[in-house]
C-alpha cells in the first residue's frame, strides 16, 4: 500500500502535468507492481494503439537481447558478416569494423542517419554504402539507421517480422496484448520502402516508412505501435531486469547492460539535462539512477528500479522541444521525495488497482 505522502505526491504530479498544457494522450504511473494512475485525455482511450516513435528502439534492443540469450548472436559480431549481400565492392574499414554492440550503443561509423542521405529505399544497404564519418566504437551519435539494421538482423536470424518475434519470445509471456488479443495485433509496425519506387511512395522521401510492405524491413527505430497498458507491461519487465513472475524472459546480464551506462552523451549538447547522463543499449540513462525509453512527441517510459517506479506517457507534443524534460522534472521534484528504496522490483504488474488516482478513459 502506498503511503499518504506517495498519494499526495502523485496528485501533485498529475496536477503539474495538467497545468503545463502539454498535448499528452495518456499517462500511467506504476509503483511496486501496481498501476497507481491511469489518465487518458479526451479523444484517447485504453484500447488505442499509439505510435511509439523512438521508444521502439528499446523494444528492438530486447529482441537483440533474446537472440544473444538464445545463442544466435554475439555482441561482438561484426555486422557486415550478417549482411554480405548488402555490401559494396569495396567496404570501408570503419564500416567493416562495426559490431552489434556499436549499433546498440549508437557508436557507429555514421554521425547522420544513413538512409536519409541518399535516394535509396533499401535502408539496410545504405548503412554499408554511405561514406562513414567516424571510427566505430569511439563516439556516441544518435543514429536511427543503427536501430533499423538491428531490426533487419533480428528478422534475418529468425525469419519473422520483428514484432512477431518479440510477441512470441518476449512480450507474449508478460501478457502483452491481453486487452486487444483477437481484435488486432498487440504490437504493430510499419516497414521500410524496400522494393518501392518514389512514384509508389507518392512523392514522399525514400526514408519515410510505409504501413505495409512485404519486401521491407520493420522500422524498429520509430514506427511501432501498442497500447499504453502494454507499454506499462514492457516498463515493468525492464524494471525487474527482464524477469516476469518466476521466468527470466531476457537475461539479467543483458538487461543490466542495456539499461546501464555504456557511453557518455554529455558532449553532444543536448538541450535536456536528462539526455546528458549517458546511453546503454537503445536506452537512455537519466539522473537519479534511472533509465529511459524515449520517443519524440511525448513518448516516455521512465524507470527507477531502486524505487520500483515507472512513468509512461504517450502524446503529440511536437510543438514543445522541452516536453520530456518538463515531465521528468515534475517526477524529480514532485514524486522522487516520496519514493522509498525497495529490495527488488516486483516481477508482475497489477492493472486492476481500485484506488489509483486519475483512473479514467475518454
Amino acid at each position: 500500500m502506498a503511503s499518504p505522502s506517495f498519494d499526495a505526491a502523485l496528485a501533485r504530479l498529475l496536477d503539474r502535468v495538467e497545468t503545463e498544457q502539454l498535448n499528452l494522450h495518456t499517462l500511467l504511473v506504476l509503483h511496486r507492481g501496481e498501476l497507481r494512475a491511469e489518465r487518458y485525455w479526451p479523444g484517447h482511450g485504453r484500447a488505442d494503439a499509439h505510435r511509439l516513435y523512438s521508444v521502439a528502439k528499446s523494444f528492438t534492443a530486447l529482441a537483440v537481447g533474446a537472440l544473444c540469450d538464445d545463442g544466435l548472436l554475439r555482441l561482438e559480431d561484426r555486422i557486415v558478416d550478417h549482411f554480405p549481400e548488402k555490401l559494396p565492392a569495396q567496404v570501408h574499414p570503419w564500416i567493416a569494423a562495426m559490431t552489434v554492440r556499436d549499433l546498440l550503443t549508437m557508436r557507429t561509423a555514421h554521425r547522420t542517419t544513413s538512409f536519409t542521405q541518399v535516394q535509396d529505399t533499401d535502408w539496410v544497404r545504405t548503412f554499408f554504402t554511405v561514406a562513414p564519418t567516424q571510427q566505430p566504437g569511439t563516439a556516441f551519435s544518435y543514429d536511427t539507421s543503427a536501430s533499423v539494421v538491428l531490426s533487419a538482423l533480428v528478422e534475418k536470424l529468425t525469419g519473422r517480422w520483428l514484432e512477431e518475434h518479440l510477441l512470441e519470445r518476449v512480450l507474449g509471456p508478460i501478457g502483452f496484448g491481453d486487452e486487444v488479443r483477437g481484435a488486432r495485433p498487440a504490437l504493430n509496425a510499419w516497414r521500410s520502402p524496400l522494393g518501392m519506387s518514389l512514384q509508389d511512395l507518392d512523392g514522399h522521401p525514400s526514408w519515410e516508412p510505409v504501413p505495409t510492405n512485404p519486401h521491407g524491413v520493420t522500422h524498429g527505430g520509430s514506427a511501432m505501435f501498442c497500447t499504453a497498458r502494454d507499454l506499462a507491461r514492457f516498463a515493468q519487465l525492464c524494471l525487474a531486469g527482464g524477469r516476469h513472475q518466476d521466468r527470466q524472459i531476457i537475461s539479467a546480464e543483458f538487461m543490466t547492460a542495456a539499461t546501464g551506462w555504456q557511453t557518455p552523451t554529455a558532449d553532444d549538447n543536448f538541450r535536456c539535462l536528462d539526455n546528458r547522463q549517458g546511453y546503454g543499449f537503445q536506452f537512455w540513462r537519466t539522473r537519479h539512477d534511472g533509465f529511459l525509453a524515449w520517443g519524440i512527441g511525448g513518448q516516455i517510459v521512465l524507470c527507477l528500479p531502486r524505487c520500483d517506479f515507472a512513468l509512461v506517457t504517450l502524446g503529440s507534443t511536437f510543438d514543445r522541444s522541452d516536453d520530456h524534460q518538463i515531465i521528468l522534472d515534475a517526477v524529480w521534484e514532485e514524486m522522487l521525495p516520496a519514493l522509498q528504496p525497495v529490495a527488488a522490483p516486483q516481477t508482475t504488474l497489477r492493472l486492476d488497482h481500485p484506488d489509483a488516482p486519475g483512473r479514467a478513459t475518454s
